[in-house]
């Protein structure tokens, strides 16, 4: 089987859509071998927002530590590839190819979701590398989320807010219960700041599980430094150390409260200060961490973002808003999934948006271009519609002036468009230099 063949056969997997049971992926593991036990220590994340770029910060700290670092996390942005690293190599594309071809028939059999088989292949490709360590990210809720075969030594939990409710419930309460269920016995729980309702029911699990349990910002202190576009600036006191000056490319205000859920992981596993300093400001080198506020052009100033609800949607405005002097007009290149709290989204980005560009990525899931200008005609906001994501980001770049900035926005898959544009552009033009 070749690459290309291996994403003919994985990509249609969506059909199946999301289950939520360990039912397929329990099968898949016991056919692989039961790969989930031989990860070295387990790094479990699960919450709303922020995991990916947690994940990203311990995976960097253990990196710069010495230790074989494997890293889990979706989706990718660009390459498929992109969800399984191992100190932030991505797996080669013939290994996963030949590990597609293992698994084909069971995959068949069991009639498993692409995120399932994913997660198995990622797993025994771990076991074969022989990791000292695996972060590995939740892809949707906790309890029944396909990564929950792992045995876990540390459990870390990132601000929970609405998402998914069709699947994890209408209330805080209802999601927190979901997340908490990546806590296990004996593993180290460590939460991020939450709404009170969410941590009510994480502490009051964890000591069912009787899991030790750090409440981040109870146990230690975030200050912001001086801090320009592309980069964060922090002062972090923790029970251990003090860390004055953290810097990050991270740099929305929003990443310390991950930087520090990520310190305090770090502190636990022994790990020095250098490292934790290392590994927090080289993140994007060491782990590829894409699309979170990514500056991917200085001139003109062009930013892709993967915030997909309300809460992360508002973070990503705020973050902008902090820098509001570095940039003339904000364009807006918006699509999302019809799945999402579109509302939600431009009620925040409606704060700072001049024009916006609206288009539906190339997705089954994807809200159709006329549902978005719907919306934004609601609100009487400046918009145009567009057939594809290629035509409104070529659309948004021609009609920016001075310094004006753009912002692609809303879902992964856009940013993931955009990006393999960008990169399909960058080849293009070195080619005829």
């Amino acid at each position: 089987m070749t690459y290309q063949e291996a994403i003919d056969f994985l990509y249609p997997l969506h059909r199946f859509g999301m289950k939520m049971n360990l039912e397929n992926i329990t099968a898949l593991s016991k056919f692989l071998g039961q790969p989930e036990r031989q990860l070295g220590t387990v790094v479990h994340i699960a919450g709303t927002n922020g995991k990916g770029s947690t994940a990203a910060f311990v995976a960097s700290i253990c990196q710069e530590a010495g230790l074989k670092t494997a890293l889990y996390t979706s989706p990718h942005v660009e390459h498929l590839t992109e969800r399984i690293r191992i100190n932030g190599k991505m797996i080669p594309a013939e290994r996963l190819a030949e590990y597609t071809a293992h698994l084909r028939a069971k995959i068949e059999e069991l009639g498993a979701t692409f995120f399932e088989a994913m997660t198995a292949m990622a797993f025994r490709y771990f076991a074969d590398e022989q990791v000292d360590v695996s972060v590995v990210e939740v892809g949707m809720g906790g309890r029944l989320d396909a990564t929950n075969i792992v045995s876990p030594s540390y459990c870390l939990i990132t601000p929970i807010d609405f998402d998914h409710q069709e699947w994890l419930g209408n209330t805080i309460a209802q999601i927190a219960t979901e997340k908490a269920g990546i806590i296990k016995k004996g593993a180290k729980t460590l939460v991020a700041r939450q709404h009170l309702d969410a941590m009510e029911v994480l502490v009051a699990t964890a000591r069912m599980c009787q899991s030790p349990i750090t409440v981040a910002p109870a146990v230690s202190r975030l200050e912001y430094a001086a801090s320009t576009l592309g980069e964060l600036g922090v002062h972090l006191w923790t029970p251990v150390r003090n860390y004055f000056g953290l810097r990050t490319p991270l740099w929305g205000n929003y990443q310390a409260e991950n930087l520090r859920l990520a310190v305090l992981c770090a502190e636990s596993m022994g790990i020095a200060e250098r490292p934790i300093r290392n590994g927090v400001r080289n993140v994007l080198y060491n782990t590829g961490h894409r699309a979170r506020l990514e500056i991917v052009s200085r001139s003109p100033l062009i930013i892709l973002d993967v915030a997909h609800n309300p809460d992360g949607m508002m973070k990503t405005v705020q973050a902008l808003e902090q820098h509001r002097t570095a940039f003339g007009h904000l364009h807006i290149v918006f699509g999302a999934m019809r799945d999402k709290d579109i509302n939600g989204m431009v009620a925040a980005l409606k704060r700072i948006g001049y024009k916006f560009y609206l288009a539906s990525p190339a997705n089954s899931r994807a809200a159709h271009v006329e549902e978005l200008a719907k919306i934004f005609y609601a609100d009487t906001l400046p918009f145009r519609v567009f057939e594809s994501v290629e035509q409104a980001f070529h659309a948004a770049k021609s009609e920016m002036q001075g310094d004006d900035a753009l912002l692609v926005t809303g879902s992964f898959y856009l940013s993931g468009e955009v990006a393999r544009l960008l990169h399909t552009e960058r080849l293009a033009a070195s080619e005829s230099a």
